[in-house]
């Protein structure tokens, strides 16, 4: 099995590595590529991996490249997990959405748009390499925002693309410590778009017991989470937040400190740690940037798709006729049973009333931003984000567009 890892020189990329620790014994051999533009970070991690590797006696061969096309042949795994302009860009996403009283987030809303808009160029062009050199890899995508990154590469590319997010993953893991079994015992009747999903039933051992769980989910979640339960009886994604309590989350945003900023704080220091060289183990601080579960969830993948194993996984896929009420080739976050390259998706139906327009109207928004992006389109860059639900203006879009464009010239594809 060879892996290439873009966006290697991340400092998830312990995590993730400490994944195929479960693995590398179950194929023949393994090899994992990292490739990164900083050529910096990437050294730093590379021989921090290799003392982890070291440490666990693990067969994995690793190397490291600033040339992706010259890493791609013979590929059976590429893993997207780039952030175009780093946290610099994911700080303005967080910042100047505010100036207009509108909500700054790195996935969700303006926030979200303007980092869609810088990506989908700079994934497109990696695409078109891995159709040229990787024609049978699948790809996986990490890359926020991940759904919308998805879409565009299953309806503009070649490639085997699926889209996926550690959120659906810790959601199984809550459901299961809450009932006292393993996560592989519980299943998820879940449904939406990446970051704007929800959890309609809860089965453990295939007995419902949705009733009960969300009793005790109840319990530990925040009183906004324990609203969104009680008028929907559905458990909602962490996200939902920022729709159903707009106001008093712009309000929270404005006055508290900005993720990004943290990140960068704790970025620096993983970077510090992984220098030492007596450390061969993840670091605690690691749990700091977040995306727990986030390597059991592209091993799993990885493990049905190359069939290790079978199952349902909850991953980023296009819709085909899975959700009535959405689009036939876009993408949707629903469980799928992978059986290698067979993907057999759980049929959703029609979205219940209650978020039905809520979901439209941001699938809407995607595909108005791909196609603004890939055609460089001013129209319709204008028009995605006037209709988001988190805007719903056009004057105070072209108000935000305008300064958008401003403060990621560089990074924006030209829209005309």
């Amino acid at each position: 099995m060879k892996v290439v890892v873009i966006g290697g020189g991340s400092t998830y990329t312990p995590e993730l590595i400490e994944g195929f620790f479960d693995i590398w014994n179950k194929v023949e051999a393994l090899e994992i590529v990292l490739v990164d533009i900083d050529e910096h970070r990437l050294n730093i991690v590379y021989e921090f991996l290799k003392r982890m590797i070291n440490r666990v006696k693990a067969k994995i061969e690793l190397k490291k490249s600033i040339d992706l096309d010259s890493v791609l042949q013979g590929t059976d795994f590429v893993i997207n997990q780039i952030r175009v302009g780093g946290n610099k860009a994911r700080l303005l996403d967080e910042t100047i959405p505010l100036e207009f009283n509108l909500l700054g987030q790195e996935t969700t809303g303006p926030g979200g748009f303007a980092n869609a808009l810088r990506t989908i160029p700079v994934v497109y062009d990696i695409a078109k390499k891995v159709e040229k050199y990787a024609p049978d890899a699948h790809f996986i995508n990490f890359t926020n925002p991940s759904g919308i990154i998805t879409e565009m590469l299953l309806n503009y590319t070649k490639i085997k693309a699926i889209g996926l997010c550690n959120v659906p993953i810790n959601f199984q893991r809550f459901f299961a410590d809450l009932a006292g079994v393993n996560m592989d015992d519980v299943f998820m009747d879940y449904f939406g778009l990446n970051h704007l999903s929800f959890v309609r039933r809860v089965f453990i051992k295939g007995e419902d017991k949705t009733e009960e769980l969300f009793e005790k989910a109840k319990e530990k979640v925040s009183d906004k989470e324990k609203k969104i339960i009680d008028y929907l009886n559905m458990f909602p994604n962490y996200y939902l937040r920022y729709y159903y309590f707009r106001e008093e989350m712009v309000e929270e945003l404005k006055h508290k400190p900005k993720r990004a900023e943290e990140v960068m704080k704790v970025e620096e220091d993983l970077l510090r740690l992984y220098q030492d060289p007596n450390l061969d183990t993840k670091p605690v601080e690691l749990s700091k940037r977040g995306g727990a579960l986030y390597s059991k969830a592209a091993v799993n993948l990885i493990s049905h798709l190359y069939g290790l194993e079978e199952g349902f996984q909850i991953i980023n896929v296009k819709n085909d006729g899975s959700i009535y009420d959405l689009p036939y080739d876009g993408v949707v976050e629903i469980p799928v049973y992978i059986q290698k390259d067979r993907f057999h998706r759980y049929s959703i139906g029609n979205l219940p009333m209650e978020v039905r327009g809520l979901i439209q109207g941001v699938k809407a928004y995607e595909r108005l931003t791909i196609e603004a992006a890939m055609e460089g389109s001013y129209r319709k860059a204008l028009l995605a984000i006037s209709q988001h639900p988190l805007v719903s203006s056009l004057s105070l879009a072209e108000k935000l567009l305008n300064r958008l464009i401003e403060v990621n010239r560089e990074l924006f594809p030209e829209l005309k």
